[in-house]
């Protein structure tokens, strides 16, 4: 990031980062006051104020504090230290080695600080603990600590909260009053108990609540449903739900979040407001207006659409009621093989796209993530599908709020929940918890995935938007994915003359020929890179080729035979550099410095 110039003068204050770091165990380290003389002059801070602009270059890049790595919320009182580029809290700079709070007044806290080669290990005294106020995990910076209870709280909840007592009507209309024993006691609110979380409680009412459940928000949109949701406390006698993210059941005696229009729709509180779910606004007030499902075409007559991903020449509806293959043929947005299925093909060009891709609006929601999606058709853009982990140059939904590196491709955005597939019996949902992985029953790795609810099943995106079909060469039939549990035994693979497993997934043909293959052997390890297509990764261009040839092309990085369907070429006349995958143009490519 670019420094900035300050007209403010620099502070007395110096960094946090100057601090003396005396070691407590393997995993932390005290923290003190004293610092390197010869750094204090260069690392002295400065407050951020107006010269950022009215409406401050840290909130719209939502910049976290470098001390607690919390959002910083633009108060003038924070600081920014030139140096470092680096922004701070008041507290966070301010904070003194030890400290004594009233809401814990047995024992005087420590500050301390993860050690940078901390592996954070499981039966750690320190793993991913959590501020007892904010409930936000600790173990990314500073934080204030009591080893002998086992009690943390980050700089900002530690020094400059008034949290003896809460007077919020929105939640409550009484005088809420911390509660200051660690307890079992359950949230009127969230429905959780055994929590390190503070509870606050009102006398009158016999009402709890956790410190991180007041203030939850009234009205709210997340991403896995069409409407919005509202909070409600009242108890509903005559229903039973089960929670449409994660689906355990929903206690009615408790707090929760149900949709605001006519359906059965209702979610945790804590469900509905994880980061990854929801945008963080509070819609109370707001009009509810339905969101414009803006196609991405423009409708000529006829069947005949000028699509904003083709816009030179038109395409034309071609309704595929014999069943003929487009062989060779790839939907230019999904980068399928053209199969079945109703297509638009250009009247002018080789360019299709599936008569679903072609519909796809240019603004979703999606499970996966808390913000809007816009289209992207830009074929010449590498991107890496935060659900799949596939490398892709097709079209995809895009986030473009500040910080916020969220694309995915077609395949992995036309998941939705109950997902079904031909490879298991039962519907399959997303209802793990957030930065939670498991793996992937098939493919052993661990990527975002869904999950059965009736069994242990796991299939990850990668695995779950696989093709079902494929055609090859030397089998006149389809092939289709298998994978079987259970099977022991093995075949071996037409292509590599290997062994596979049916536990590990394969593609086999069901009839009499019996033509066995790994997945990879077949699709390659970019099975949804474009052949003949250019494109750039990292600015540079590349031109996406065919390796098929009786004799497979060699690899400039590795020195290795190409051994998948396609390589990477340079897109420079009579260039010679090759690329077996995009893996090996990483590794070539220098990092920036």
């Amino acid at each position: 990031m670019d420094s900035h110039n300050h007209s403010s003068p620099p502070t007395t204050f110096l960094c946090p980062r100057l601090r003396y770091k005396k070691q407590m165990d393997p995993e932390t380290y005290f923290t003190e006051k004293q610092s390197d003389p010869s750094l204090e002059e260069s690392h002295r801070l400065s407050p951020i104020d107006s010269d950022y602009g009215s409406d401050s270059y840290y909130e719209e890049l939502w910049l976290p504090c470098y001390v607690c790595n919390r959002k910083l919320k633009h108060r003038p009182t924070d600081f920014w230290c030139a140096k470092c580029t680096q922004p701070y809290h008041k507290e966070c700079v301010e904070s003194p080695p030890e400290i004594k709070v009233p809401y814990h007044p047995k024992h005087t806290l420590q500050l301390i600080f993860p050690s940078p080669k901390s592996t954070l290990q499981v039966g750690s005294s320190h793993h991913y603990n959590k501020c007892h106020f904010c409930g936000e995990n600790t173990h990314k910076g500073f934080y204030y600590s009591c080893s002998i209870c086992d009690f943390d709280l980050h700089p900002v909840c530690a020094i400059s909260l008034n949290i003896i007592s809460i007077n919020y009507p929105k939640r409550h209309d009484h005088t809420l009053t911390y509660f200051p024993r660690i307890n079992s006691l359950t949230c009127d609110v969230c429905a959780l108990g055994n929590d390190k979380r503070f509870i606050y409680v009102c006398y009158q009412c016999d009402f709890l609540v956790h410190s991180t459940c007041v203030y939850l928000p009234t009205t709210i949109r997340i991403s896995r449903h069409d409407h919005r949701l509202s909070f409600t406390l009242l108890p509903h006698p005559n229903k039973s739900w089960s929670c449409g993210v994660c689906r355990h059941k929903v206690d009615k005696n408790y707090g929760h979040y149900s949709c605001v229009k006519d359906c059965d729709y209702v979610v945790h509180s804590n469900c509905a407001t994880r980061k990854d779910l929801w945008d963080g606004e509070e819609r109370e007030g707001e009009p509810d207006t339905e969101e414009e499902n803006v196609k991405a075409f423009k409708d000529i007559g006829d069947g005949v659409i000028e699509h904003v991903s083709h816009p030179k020449h038109n395409m034309r509806l071609d309704k595929k009621e014999n069943g003929k293959v487009e062989d060779g043929k790839m939907c230019q947005a999904c980068i399928l093989p053209i199969y079945e299925g109703n297509i638009y093909k250009c009247m002018r060009c080789d360019f299709i796209l599936h008569e679903t891709c072609a519909h796809l609006p240019r603004k979703k929601w999606h499970s996966l993530h808390a913000h809007p999606l816009d289209l992207q058709v830009d074929q010449k853009r590498e991107f890496e599908c935060v659900a799949c982990r596939n490398h892709c140059c097709g079209f995809a939904y895009t986030c473009y709020e500040p910080f916020c590196s969220f694309s995915l491709d077609v395949r992995c955005t036309l998941v939705t929940e109950p997902f079904t597939h031909e490879l298991h019996p039962h519907p399959l949902f997303l209802t793990s918890e957030e930065g939670i992985s498991r793996t992937c029953s098939m493919c052993g790795k661990q990527n975002k995935h869904l999950n059965c609810i009736e069994c242990s099943f796991v299939f990850c995106f990668r695995c779950a938007t696989l093709p079902y079909k494929v055609k090859y060469k030397y089998d006149e039939h389809y092939l289709t994915l298998s994978y079987e549990e259970d099977k022991g035994g093995y075949n071996w693979c037409d292509i590599c003359e290997k062994e596979t497993y049916p536990h590990v997934g394969f593609y086999t043909c069901n009839s009499l020929c019996s033509t066995t293959v790994h997945i990879e052997c077949l699709l390659g390890v970019d099975p949804f890179m474009n052949c003949s297509q250019s494109i750039e990764i990292d600015r540079i261009g590349f031109l996406i080729i065919p390796n098929d040839g009786l004799t497979r092309r060699i690899c400039t990085w590795c020195g290795k035979h190409c051994p998948y369907r396609i390589a990477y070429k340079f897109n420079i006349r009579r260039s010679r550099v090759i690329f077996c995958s995009i893996e090996c143009i990483f590794k070539a490519i220098p990092e920036p410095k």
